[in-house]
């Protein structure tokens, strides 16, 4: 049937098809769409808008849409039910033949571009084959029942626009790995996408990563892993860097925020605890010093007193920040000996301090001293924090607490204790400036301190997908929540955003991105990145960008009206940006009147919706009535014929200009209804008369691939509203000749070379006006290029060929009828030559190496890099293998992002670009290593007194220095006449050896052997312990009785080594 309907998996559209209408379903009342769900869709329509009404006419319409070029899309014609003249009803049974000329008459294919004319009867509209009678429907309340089902139809259609891929973050709050050297790391991609996406690893500075092997490795499911490794092969490129993973799919490419991995050493500490006073009464406090390089990583997880653990009760409390508060203190706390135990986070190590004593007073009146406060700080929301704050003084202080001057507010998130103050379930309004005021009657001291409650950053940007139509306006939204003082920054898959011509960034923190008249190459996936310190958040959206050429999904039918009978058309059309509907009659625009109303609006899904109703109808306001929808990218338009009952006529016809070459359609702008046939004549000849011309039964003339000898002239349409009376109007049809250039090449050309192209129009109509472009941009005589152009040529002359004359060129030709162009290529051969030779070169294993080698030439050249291994003369040259650890640079040299001894041996740069012979040099490549320690021994254990050997073992290019060092002294042998140093070249290998002579106690720290050479510096930790006997313990007589005393000891320093029993021994006095 003509102007079927079809639901797809996108949208519902309108057609025109070729079903006769005798096989029409008999109820086409209810259609199921391909999704399955039952929807009164276009035939309930078309019962209103082709329907059986008072007008007696089944009628079609067609469809024509244009895009951005303007071309046609054509549908073949149906056949219609044939209706009499007078519009009386008649039995269903073939017609009589008519004179000639009713019937189209044609001699090719039946094709009007989309347009079709209903045959006419007698009366009332023939009914199909079979199916129920058709009902009668009243004028008014037809109208309004097809405005309405138009209307439903159109909210059917509101299809959703979704991308059928996706990406996705699995954990897009990974920004920081930290990790021991000696256990290594895996890191998951924290990206993903439905269908599978690939994965990839990159530096922060955008360099892709590649695999070290033994060192790091990215396996095949995305993961990022990086072994354990000794010190020697520290590369802080990969081993303390920002790395961000990426995912990409066909719905674009997004990247995870930065990720800090760093590793961590195994560095030589020690904690200490620092002897307390403390008067009785008042609260003692002890801290556990960790060195500030480590403070990161080590953590108090206990106190002893006097070698058992304390658990915090009593008197005893141990704070959020690792220290030891003794409230409450008595006499009996000098007497024991308190430390702090330490853990590493990542290496698992634990540290024990020395002992310290607190030694307890009398209480003396004094004013309040602050013990222990605290600093400015940031912290979470939703976190703990604790602002200790304990003092001394007698009498013992009152502590006071004061948030921004005043007392703080009862809130059961606020607990007092002797350590300080802590908050719970932090919150941003908890942020201000802490006091804590400590007095007696002796005076007063107070800690200050300004508490930051952050709330983490959250970015939510829309909309999430977007599938619209190029040309569009796109407005990207960027709405975060959390604390302030933050920076936006837009990516588009995986790149840095930068304003140009088409896209602006606004808004007071740059959190909305707009793109006008976006392309093609504006899709993808956009990430807004918001970064306030070290936190980073990000969200991000699918933008697909489409043709968005207006077509029309909606549409009314031919029927025919009584005069005074309203009426109502709707088209229905959709693109991007939403089209704008005009309406005309007969080719001519309709004027807004009394009679003539339109409205026009625009659905949530995009579709325009634009009425035209008319009131009152009279003869003149039949005709053929045309929608065009328009928008930047291009136009589709549909029309259809209203036929008002009267005596027919024919408008005026205006004269007619057709291009040469191309089709033209001409409509009979008959009014009136009903006739009986439209026949159309040249030179007195019934058309058609030849392949070219057919002519429709609605009346329609097309000419296909019009010329001007044979076109051109005087068209005479004739309407027969009488069997011996007919009406008739003539149109002259002009027919312009396009420029037609005749075609020319360049031929190969050479630096130097003269070159004459010319550009000859051979036919076409006068004046024609001929100009140059190269690469889109007018040429204009001068630095060796002339343009002579005559009336129907112009030559392009180059005197002396360059490179820089390398490009498109393109001759455009014009005139009345059209503009046209014809592009040719010129490219200016050049052989390859070298601008930068190889020469040879030291890498330095572990670091990046470029070998350089540039050459230039037209067309580029291409450039191969090949290998011969070893030292010797090459033998046979490979080519190298490219992978993310060696690439060739945009300028030709070899980038060894990680040089390996393997890598030592010949390279060959080679270029060729088919221009002349090919051309290579080679150059060859030494490997140095820098200094590097391949053994010693971790830890080891001396006795005091003895002589220890401490050995440590380097190799690398020579010559290699070793220095030793004690803690972070160097040991100079000269001044220190207790340590010696003796260094051995073993080939291979050089051998250090610090002799202790002899040990000492305090030789019990960290020792660190140090290789250096020219080309890199490595260090080796050993941790010696000096073992002796323990100290005696420090003994206290209690209480002496008759017959029985109390003894209390104190264990002293054990000697390093655990302490297995204690003698008692005595002896009477008069002994």
């Amino acid at each position: 049937m003509a102007g079927s309907w079809h639901m797809d998996d996108t949208c519902l559209s309108a057609t025109t098809g070729s079903k006769p209408v005798g096989d029409r379903d008999p109820s086409p009342l209810r259609q199921r769409s391909r999704v399955g769900a039952v929807w009164p869709g276009p035939p309930l329509l078309f019962l209103g808008l082709w329907g059986w009404g008072p007008s007696g006419l089944r009628a079609r319409a067609a469809l024509t849409t244009r895009g951005a070029a303007g071309g046609r899309g054509e549908r073949p014609p149906s056949p219609a039910p044939r209706m009499t003249g007078a519009g009386e009803p008649r039995r269903e049974e073939p017609p009589p033949q008519p004179s000639a000329g009713l019937r189209s008459r044609e001699s090719g294919a039946r094709s009007a571009g989309g347009w079709e004319r209903a045959e006419r009867g007698r009366g009332a509209a023939a009914r199909p084959a079979t199916g129920p009678p058709p009902r009668r429907i009243g004028p008014l309340y037809g109208m309004w029942l097809v405005t309405f089902l138009l209307l439903l139809d159109s909210l059917h259609k509101a299809c959703p626009e979704d991308v059928g891929t996706s990406l996705y973050f699995v954990n897009d709050s990974l920004q920081q790995v930290t990790f021991s050297s000696s256990v290594g790391v895996v890191v998951p991609c924290p990206a993903a996408g439905s269908p599978s996406a690939a994965l990839r690893w990159y530096l922060a500075t955008g360099d892709d990563i590649y695999d070290v092997p033994h060192i790091r490795h990215v396996h095949a499911n995305g993961t990022l892993q990086l072994y354990p490794f000794s010190p020697s092969a520290f590369n802080s490129f990969i081993h303390d860097n920002d790395y961000f993973c990426t995912a990409e799919n066909a719905a674009g490419k997004i990247r995870s925020p930065n990720i800090r991995v760093k590793a961590v050493f195994r560095e030589p500490y020690t904690v200490r605890v620092e002897d307390q006073r403390s008067m009785r009464g008042n609260v003692a406090v002890f801290k556990c010093l960790i060195p500030s390089s480590v403070q990161e990583y080590v953590s108090v997880v206990s106190w002893e007193k006097d070698t058992v653990s304390i658990i915090p009760e009593n008197r005893f409390f141990i704070t959020y920040h690792g220290g030891l508060y003794i409230s409450d203190v008595q006499k009996e706390d000098a007497l024991s000996t308190y430390r702090c135990i330490t853990k590493h986070k990542y290496s698992g190590e634990t540290r024990q301090s020395n002992g310290a004593r607190l030694s307890v007073t009398d209480p003396a009146e004094s004013i309040p001293t602050i013990l222990d406060g605290f600093h400015s700080q940031e912290v979470w929301a939703g976190h703990t924090v604790e602002l200790p704050c304990t003092a001394s003084g007698y009498p013992i202080p009152a502590i006071r607490w004061l948030k921004d001057g005043r007392p703080l507010p009862a809130d059961s998130r606020w607990t007092k204790r002797i350590t300080g103050l802590t908050i719970s379930d932090l919150r941003t309004e908890d942020s201000g400036t802490y006091i804590c005021e400590v007095t007696n009657t002796f005076g007063s001291a107070e800690a200050t301190g300004i508490l930051m409650v952050i709330d983490p950053l959250h970015v939510t940007l829309t909309p999430k997908k977007l599938k619209t139509g190029i040309g569009s306006t796109v407005i990207l939204s960027c709405a975060l929540t959390g604390s302030p003082e933050f920076s936006i920054r837009w990516y588009r898959n995986t790149e840095l955003v930068l304003p140009d011509e088409a896209i602006s960034i606004r808004g007071l923190s740059n959190e909305t991105l707009l793109i006008t008249s976006a392309q093609k190459s504006h899709s993808g996936a956009y990430q807004c990145f918001a970064t306030r310190k070290a936190q980073t958040a990000q969200d991000f959206a699918i933008i697909a960008l489409e043709d968005g050429t207006p077509r029309i999904v909606s549409s009314f039918s031919e029927k025919v009206v009584n005069p005074g009978e309203q009426f109502s058309l709707m088209c229905a059309a959709k693109g991007a940006p939403p089209p704008t509907v005009t309406w005309a009659l007969d080719d001519e625009p309709i004027v807004r009147d009394g009679s003539h109303r339109t409205n026009q609006y625009t659905m949530s899904d995009g579709t325009t919706i634009s009425h035209m109703n008319v009131t009152g109808p009279q003869i003149r306001d039949g005709g053929v009535y045309r929608c065009t929808a328009r928008n930047l990218v291009g136009s589709a338009e549909y029309q259809a014929r209203i036929n008002v009952r009267g005596p027919p006529s024919i408008r005026a016809m205006r004269n007619i200009t057709a291009v040469a070459g191309r089709d033209t359609l001409i409509n009979c702008r008959v009014i009136g209804y009903p006739y009986y046939s439209i026949k159309w004549y040249k030179d007195a000849l019934l058309l058609p008369d030849n392949h070219r011309q057919v002519v429709f039964e609605n009346g329609t003339l097309k000419l296909t691939d019009v010329q001007k000898g044979m076109d051109e002239g005087e068209y005479l349409c004739s309407v027969l509203i009488q069997p011996q009376l007919s009406i008739s109007q003539s149109v002259h049809v002009a027919v312009k000749v396009p420029p037609l250039i005749q075609p020319f090449e360049f031929p190969p050309a050479s630096i130097g070379q003269l070159l004459y192209i010319p550009c000859v129009v051979s036919s076409g109509d006068m004046p024609i006006r001929i100009t140059w472009r190269k690469d889109g941009q007018v040429i204009i005589s001068g630095s060796g290029v002339t343009i002579e152009s005559k009336e129907f040529m112009s030559s392009l002359q180059i005197s002396s060929v360059s490179l820089k004359h390398n490009g498109n060129y393109t001759c455009i030709a014009s005139n009345a009828a059209a503009t046209v162009s014809r592009e040719r290529q010129l490219i200016v051969r050049v052989p390859p030559r070298f601008v930068v030779q190889p020469n040879n070169q030291d890498g330095i294993y572990g670091k990046a190496g470029v070998l350089n080698c540039s050459v230039d030439g037209y067309p580029p050249p291409k450039v191969m890099w090949k290998h011969a291994k070893g030292s010797g003369n090459p033998q046979q040259y490979h080519p190298v293998p490219l992978t993310g650890r060696i690439q060739i640079l945009p300028n030709s040299s070899l980038l060894i992002r990680h040089v390996l001894e393997e890598d030592i041996g010949y390279y060959l740069c080679q270029a060729s670009n088919g221009v002349g012979t090919d051309i290579s040099k080679s150059m060859f490549l030494t490997v140095k290593i820098p200094a590097m320690i391949t053994s010693h021994p971790n830890t080891t254990i001396a006795i005091k007194g003895h002589a220890k050997e401490l050995n440590c073992t380097a190799r690398g290019e020579r010559p290699i220095i070793i220095r030793w060092e004690k803690g972070d002294t160097v040991i100079d042998p000269d001044r220190v006449m207790r340590y010696a140093i003796a260094t051995k070249d073993n080939g291979d290998e050089v051998v250090s050896t610090l002799k202790l002579k002899p040990a000492d106690r305090g030789d019990s720290v960290f020792f660190s052997c140090h290789a250096i050479n020219s080309y890199g510096e490595d260090r080796g930790l050993i941790q010696l312990t000096v073992q002796e006997p323990p100290d005696p313990p420090e003994l206290e007589i209690r209480e002496v009785k008759a017959r029985s005393m109390n003894l209390r000891w104190t264990q002293r320093f054990d000697g390093n080594s655990i302490i297995t029993g204690f003698d008692i021994e005595y002896k009477n006095k008069s002994g």
